[in-house]
């Protein structure tokens, strides 16, 4: 692979739709890339979310400037046009080699707006198509008409898993299969080490006790992440073992109908809502256990963020986190919404401590061999360079 000695820097803007989504998904590819002397930028809308924080106007990430573009999270039609106007005013401006696209709204207006100023390089990641099974089957459609229009003027379109590329082939998004790769999203092996050594009393702040098992998850609570679920199977498991806590990382619209739901189990002095925190490796080095009932993902970061910090893990049956999650080996899969199941694989857990050190120290290793930052942005930088090659634009 080419370094700068033999190559000019890119210029690169990414785009989103809210700050949340930069500080998680593009702050570690955009330092990696500063890094090797490339000129990255983001655009994004200010406004802050339900479940993490917002942005300051003249906030940077890691040095790389952040430019407040109002992107509506829902369809609506005259905002929208007015932020691809907006976007397209800034991209003529920055004057881009590349534009990369993250979530799907901004990954329509986004790309249109590169179109538009004629930007050599557009890049879209689907960390999930919009078209799920949850959606009602006429908007499904709508959604896939619109991805493939998109897909049309896209010269690159990133997926984290193998599970999302085949569904993107299969529904036709790009007919060239060489169009849709897969890149894996990486996790920092340093921020996320089994060696981290968090407070000393970090679980006597959270009213846990030391004697305590925990099982954990770190969720935004929206519905797609199988929270009711979660909740059920922890009554269930609170029927069998007392000394079973469960700690709930992360917050959204669901936290209050959630805390009424344990209430109504009759587990609420047995699950700890700790909202939206900072210090996720600490709070999941305090966790005997993970699980996370989701959905649907597009890739489960926060499966390999757990193994990464050496926890057994437990998630559902379905694709891109089967991809992750090695059944049998780094935890256990369970079917979707299936409660009783959850809870029979996570008492086999809590009852095995020697199990759980092993899965734990295999899911390190798995993630150390294929779901690394490094390997991540390495791979990103790679398509970058060979796409401006294709065009004639490397220097």
């Amino acid at each position: 692979m080419p370094g700068l000695a033999d190559s000019r820097p890119i210029r690169i803007l990414h785009v989103c739709t809210v700050f949340l989504t930069a500080q998680v998904f593009i702050s570690p590819v955009a330092r990696y890339l500063a890094e090797r002397g490339h000129e990255v930028m983001v655009a994004c809308s200010g406004i802050d979310v339900a479940d993490g924080p917002g942005l300051s106007a003249g906030q940077d990430i890691v040095g790389c400037p952040v430019h407040l573009v109002s992107i509506p999270k829902a369809i609506q039609p005259l905002q929208d046009l007015r932020a691809v106007w907006m976007l397209y005013k800034l991209i003529r401006r920055l004057n881009p080699d590349i534009v990369h696209t993250q979530t799907s709204k901004a990954g329509i207006i986004g790309r249109l707006a590169a179109r538009l100023a004629g930007t050599p390089i557009i890049i879209h990641t689907a960390h999930a198509f919009p078209f799920h099974a949850y959606v009602p089957t006429p908007l499904r459609w709508a959604y896939v008409l619109i991805e493939r229009w998109a897909a049309g003027w896209t010269d690159l379109l990133m997926v984290d898993t193998e599970s999302v590329r085949a569904d993107g082939l299969r529904l036709r998004i790009a007919l060239d299969s060489d169009k849709i790769v897969t890149v894996p999203m990486g996790v920092d092996l340093v921020k996320f080490s089994p060696s981290l050594k968090g407070p000393d009393n970090l679980r006597e702040t959270l009213g846990l006790g030391l004697r305590d098992l925990v099982v954990g998850i770190v969720a935004r609570l929206v519905p797609d992440k199988g929270l009711e679920c979660f909740l059920r199977m922890a009554a269930s498991i609170r029927a069998k073992r007392s000394d079973v806590m469960f700690l709930v990382v992360g917050d959204g619209p669901l936290r209050r109908d959630l805390e009424r739901l344990a209430e109504s189990f009759g587990i609420r002095n047995a699950v700890v809502f700790v909202g939206h925190r900072t210090d996720v490796p600490a709070l999941m080095q305090a966790m005997d256990l993970f699980v996370l009932p989701t959905r649907r993902e597009g890739f489960g970061v926060v499966f390999a963020e757990a193994m990464a910090m050496g926890k057994a893990t437990v998630g559902s049956r379905i694709g891109p986190v089967a991809e992750v999650v090695e059944d049998g080996v780094t935890g256990y899969l369970a079917l979707v919404d299936d409660a009783d199941g959850f809870a029979l694989r996570v008492l086999d857990l809590l009852n095995d401590e020697t199990k759980r050190r092993a899965f734990g120290e295999a899911g390190r290793q798995r993630v150390e061999a294929r779901f690394s930052k490094v390997r991540m942005c390495e791979a990103i930088e790679q398509h970058y360079q060979r796409l401006l090659t294709l065009k004639g634009r490397t220097a």
